[in-house]
């Protein structure tokens, strides 16, 4: 029966004492990854719309001119979207107070619009959610359910090395043999 009990590590000090090492070690770990995300949390890209504006365009002059806006034009934005969904492009004549929203094709950070899509217009805004900010936000919220929940699991196992020490000094007066 002792043979036995002792092959399962029951009365066995190492086995307690690899267990209260692994318990510590989860622990430890724990924390670093705690601090570790805390530290790199505000680097995170985050899921803001970034807008920018293009000037520089005539408006159509006289009743057969179309100006500027009559040709086929292209901005380039700094970085990348995540779609041409996630992309918004708005023709607007600061004179006129008017706004216009053509169709428009996205190749990389290049946005093509054809002739005559827009309205008259002098500046072009466009707005969009970058491709780095949209696959941050995946991370970011799964980072912050798993980081969230680490203290509970710390918390878990040191109660588990608590629990294991009381156990340990409630029979150190006895004698395994």
């Amino acid at each position: 029966m002792k043979a036995n009990l002792k092959s399962r590590g029951v009365m066995d000090d190492s086995a307690y004492a690899k267990v209260v090492g692994g318990l510590v070690a989860l622990l430890i770990t724990i924390v670093v990854a705690i601090m570790i995300f805390w530290s790199a949390s505000p680097n995170i890209v985050s899921s803001d719309t970034q807008s920018q504006t293009f000037t520089g365009y005539t408006l159509p002059v006289g009743p057969a001119s179309q100006g500027s806006n009559s040709s086929a034009w292209a901005v380039t934005i700094t970085q990348l979207p995540a779609s041409s969904g996630a992309t918004n492009v708005t023709c607007y004549n600061a004179t006129g107070v008017t706004e216009s929203w053509p169709t428009f094709t996205l190749t990389h950070t290049r946005i093509d619009v054809a002739a005559g899509a827009a309205d008259g217009f002098s500046q072009v805004n466009v707005s969009y959610t970058t491709k780095a900010s949209a696959d941050a936000g995946g991370a970011n919220t799964m980072a912050t359910t798993v980081f969230g929940l680490l203290p509970i699991i710390a918390i878990v196992v040191l109660g588990g090395i608590l629990i294991g020490l009381v156990m340990v000094f409630g029979t150190s007066g006895k004698r395994r043999g």
